[in-house]
């Protein structure tokens, strides 16, 4: 048996393990290969938005007539229709292949999931009940024909960023031999590749012939990489920062997706909070997996614990460790305890890096921001390493306020503006649509340097002050610095 996965711009095949069932990469290089499959996994990624598939690649897809399992925007791409057009005054639609009769509309979701099988189908019984994450911007399916089937209903807590208790909503349909669902690592339920291949009648021998073929496969997608030179080290020191900014769009996600592009060493990334689409840029340079510990808890809201992540840091092989934080740093604070970037950075006792970007309020501007968090972060015992003003647009300004910092024994970084307008482009936006290719290959291009301290995660900073104590001592002091 010959399961193939498609490997091209924009999607990305090392997400999720699917189950440890695929076992031929597919490519622009291979295409006429598909018709040889028993079935093709169309994996996540910014499949519609970067326009990845090539009318060849269609043709291939429309043709083949084995089962298909398509992934989020590998389910995308297999509909009928598409509305991108998130934060637009008009839908913004894209044509899909019409194998599923769906269409998509725009609906954020990020939590993890538990999934039940709506129908008997090729991977399970009606009612049986699953787990797996959602990681999307445009998940509101509505079904056009009734041809085709809900397959999966998803359990979820938060849609578009608002808490709405426990609520089902449809994540995935089927037709015939073609499946479609928002929900990562359906595959990955024992019980769904059990169901899958006794239904496909492979023998005990063929299974574990494909488990072989596919950690063969896994070597060799994690080795496509484009920095994947940047994986091999001798070194056993674990370091790590967290990014917190002033303020959301301050560019945390472009930051930290660069600074993954630059280490060296094995890396994982997570965020602050439950909003992990803003580090699928990361995962897509690195092929790393989306884990439970890519999500680290802001009070209630995330995947894993603090105490949690901590001790897996603790026990796992990463050479480095970067944490993004969540709007600005200070957001949420006075609603309850630990609900701030600030706070759960101090629990984790990890380096923090403050960014502001220089385009909202010029660099003098930025600059005072930055200083201004600094010494509020400091008051409430936060371990913080530098500030970095991003999107630098004058190095003469840069200087001055640099020579200020190397007085206060203070590391400043500046990094420059690009050419490319991140912030007005669309498909260079995470909140937005984005075309990972054409996001990860800016990033790179930007030239800085960052020293990524070691951290010894040893034990949890707790904290008896709320951040309202914090604030009002910090207040004092400024009103009583004459």
């Amino acid at each position: 048996m010959e399961i193939g996965l498609i490997d091209i711009k924009g999607t990305l095949p090392c997400f999720e393990n699917f189950g440890n069932l695929p076992t031929k990469i597919i490519d622009e290089n291979n295409i006429s290969e598909i018709k040889n499959l028993e079935m093709l996994i169309i994996p996540g990624g910014s499949i519609v938005e970067s326009g990845s598939f090539t009318e060849e690649f269609k043709k291939q897809i429309l043709d083949f007539d084995n089962y298909i399992v398509g992934i989020c925007s590998g389910f995308q791409i297999l509909s009928e229709k598409i509305d991108i057009g998130r934060k637009s005054p008009v839908p913004i639609v894209k044509e899909g292949l019409g194998l599923l009769n769906v269409e998509f509309s725009p609906l954020i979701c990020t939590d993890l999931v538990k999934f039940n099988f709506e129908n008997d189908n090729l991977f399970g019984k009606k009612n049986q009940l699953g787990h797996g994450f959602h990681c999307h911007t445009y998940g509101n399916i509505e079904i056009t024909n009734n041809s085709t089937e809900k397959w999966t209903i998803s359990e979820i807590e938060k849609l578009n960023y608002k808490m709405v208790g426990k609520q089902n909503i449809l994540s995935g349909v089927f037709k015939n031999k073609v499946y479609g669902t928002m929900v990562h690592n359906l595959l990955d339920n024992n019980f769904v590749v059990e169901n899958f291949l006794k239904n496909m009648k492979i023998t005990e021998d063929e299974k574990q012939n494909i488990f072989k073929k596919n950690s063969i496969l896994k070597e060799k997608l994690k080795n496509r990489s484009k920095i994947s030179e940047n994986f091999k080290t001798e070194s056993n020191d674990k370091k790590g920062i967290i990014l917190l900014a002033t303020g959301s769009e301050s560019g945390k996600t472009f930051l930290s997706t660069s600074i993954c592009s630059k280490l060296k060493g094995k890396t994982f990334v997570s965020k602050i909070g439950p909003d992990v689409r803003d580090i699928v840029p990361s995962l897509y340079l690195l092929r790393e997996p989306m884990t439970k510990f890519s999500s680290i808890k802001i009070s209630d809201r995330g995947w894993s614990e603090p105490s949690e992540f901590l001790e897996f840091v603790k026990n796992s092989e990463f050479n480095n460790y970067i944490i993004e934080g969540v709007m600005g740093a200070f957001t949420g604070a006075l609603n309850k305890k630990n609900y701030s970037g600030s706070e759960v950075s101090k629990i984790l006792g990890f380096p923090v890096y403050i960014i502001s970007s220089c385009s909202k309020t010029g660099i003098e501007g930025s600059f005072v921001e930055c200083m201004a968090y600094y010494s509020l972060l400091k008051e409430m015992g936060v371990n913080v390493a530098g500030i970095i003003l991003n999107r630098v647009y004058n190095a003469e300004l840069l200087d001055k306020v640099k020579k200020i910092t190397d007085d206060l024994n203070i590391d400043l970084i500046g990094v420059n503006k690009l050419n490319v307008s991140v912030d007005n482009k669309r498909g260079l936006i995470p909140e937005i649509e984005i075309d990972y290719e054409e996001f990860c290959n800016a990033t790179m291009k930007l030239d800085f340097d960052i020293d990524i301290p070691k951290i010894k995660p040893e034990k949890i900073n707790e904290d008896s002050k709320t951040f309202e104590e914090y604030l009002k001592i910090w207040s004092e002091k400024l009103i009583n610095i004459n």
